[in-house]
């Protein structure tokens, strides 16, 4: 059911756009996508297949709440990770987990690297009008912000590669 797919992918979507503009992800959006795959599992009768990825989902959860625990990581991103890995199962699993890695690196790559060009006063200023005018509303203090203190969207990361796993999912089904 490709129907099902796409519209997981665009809750993805907006779950990527809601963490980065607010820091936050709705419960209701990992919520339906992990009902979204129990829906599409069902409609292609993979019965034998629900079990495991409910077991891969569970213990993403898992993992992911002893890492809020930390503070390493937002309870929203827990919840959509762990929403993915349903969709990943025990087949894409690792790869859902590399390309979040590879995804939120190169996501603090950016961030640090706009930091330090945002010391420079002509960038600064055109940021500034770009969030003032274009955005309509303040914008962020990168340039008084320090490593330690800037959280990123990494709900932007683990949409990339739950989009990679879609993929993978969708050239089976091709």
């Amino acid at each position: 059911m490709p129907f099902l797919m796409m519209s997981a992918s665009g809750l993805v979507l907006l779950a990527a756009f809601w963490d980065m503009f607010s820091r936050r992800i709705p419960n209701l959006l990992p919520v339906i996508i992990a009902g979204l795959y129990l829906v599409h599992a069902a409609s292609l009768a993979q019965w034998g297949q629900i079990p495991w990825h409910l077991l891969c989902g569970a213990a993403v959860l898992v993992v992911g709440i002893i890492i809020f625990s930390f503070g390493l990581l937002g309870g929203g991103d827990v919840k959509l990770l762990a929403a993915l890995a349903l969709w990943a199962g025990p087949e894409y699993l690792s790869l859902l987990l590399l390309m979040t890695c590879f995804a939120g690196g190169l996501l603090a790559f950016v961030f640090v690297v706009t930091m330090i060009l945002c010391k420079n006063p002509t960038i600064s200023q055109g940021l500034d009008w770009l969030f003032v005018y274009v955005f309509k509303r303040p914008a962020p203090m990168l340039q008084t912000r320090k490593a330690k203190e800037l959280q990123l969207p990494y709900g932007v990361a683990i949409a990339a590669a739950g989009f990679v796993v879609f993929y993978q999912f969708f050239r089976v089904l091709a």
